[in-house]
């Protein structure tokens, strides 16, 4: 049997924890199939708008073959736009898909609806939400739903071989991309700890839109450290256009190997941002975390019981519930696939 995992529609860094996750898990499931990495839409992995890209792009999504075709991630909404010629035509071969990992919040009842007829009449064999407000709103449409998680939570049991190392003094991580960096501070003489790091937030320069006041981050007054940490400045968005954005502060990483950054994570003490997969990675990984946004896809965390809407947003792991949910979703992949 060939299993195809869809890895490289990274719309941020972020998506390859999740889709990595599922390709390793999917390996130790199927250890005598032949599980392998495919392509997604290019239209999603580059944002293409003209049509004159769009007919110069070679999407090998259209020329690639697997008895199972695996995608997963934010996909519903995009489902028909993105997926709505690939999936009638790997059907018609005799093929196969399933959708794990799969979200799709805050989509209006009328779209809904008609992703929702799009799924009747090409069903996957296996259906699987990362959060519960996407199970609740598709589940009815396919043969088989199942409540799952993110499987990111799960990559510190799904990923192998993953390295850690020290720095000069040991390091939180910072991760924002919403705002502006907080100013960090705790109180005199204490070390840094996810509960007493007290959290200035700051307005931008001349009250200009973030997107554009991010380019002047580089002339504000940095921190390096606070509470004998060093703060490391993870970038989940990659570009090499932006220099001046990307290390603008101390102790930025930035890097095309998504892999490494959970190898900076889990060597850290704890994380505080405002994106969900920043801050999921470090939970999966045994770290504390602290949540700072609102945002549907936040959903992830009340599937594994993180409450990050209590206690200053601040979350622990529990490695309990990751085998819990891990056994789980094994089960129901092996059940249907």
């Amino acid at each position: 049997m060939k299993i195809l995992v869809e890895n490289s529609v990274w719309t941020n860094v972020g998506n390859g924890w999740f889709s990595f996750s599922l390709y390793y898990l999917m390996k130790k499931l199927y250890p005598d199939a032949e599980v392998f990495m495919g392509e997604g839409p290019i239209d999603l992995s580059f944002r293409i708008t003209k049509d004159y890209q769009r007919k110069n792009a070679l999407n090998v999504l259209d020329y690639e073959r697997a008895d199972v075709h695996v995608f997963n991630g934010p996909i519903m909404s995009m489902l028909i736009s993105e997926y709505g010629v690939v999936i009638p035509k790997l059907i018609e071969r005799g093929e196969s898909y399933c959708l794990i990992s799969a979200s799709g919040t805050n989509i209006p009842q009328e779209k809904r609806k008609a992703l929702g007829e799009f799924l009747q009449k090409y069903p996957p064999i296996f259906f699987a939400s990362r959060d519960e407000e996407t199970y609740n709103a598709f589940k009815d449409y396919v043969p088989v739903a199942y409540n799952g998680v993110c499987t990111a939570t799960l990559l510190g049991r799904t990923m192998p071989n993953l390295q850690t190392f020290q720095l000069e003094k040991p390091f939180f991580i910072s991760s924002f991309y919403t705002q502006l960096e907080p100013t960090f501070s705790v109180p005199n003489g204490e070390d840094a700890t996810i509960e007493n790091v007290e959290v200035e937030h700051h307005k931008t320069l001349w009250h200009l839109p973030y997107d554009i006041a991010r380019h002047l981050n580089y002339r504000r007054n940095q921190q390096e450290e606070v509470g004998n940490k060093l703060i490391v400045r993870t970038l989940q968005n990659l570009n090499t256009k932006f220099n001046h954005i990307n290390f603008a502060m101390p102790n930025s990483f930035i890097s095309f190997n998504p892999i490494k950054y959970l190898e900076v994570v889990k060597s850290s003490e704890f994380t505080i941002s405002d994106r969900v997969h920043a801050c999921v990675i470090s939970l999966a990984l045994g770290h504390p975390a602290r949540f700072l946004f609102e945002t549907p896809r936040a959903g992830i965390f009340d599937r594994m019981g993180w409450d990050y809407k209590s206690n200053n947003g601040i979350m622990y792991p529990n490695m309990e519930k990751v085998d819990e949910e891990l056994e789980k979703l094994s089960a129901q992949i092996k059940k249907y696939i």
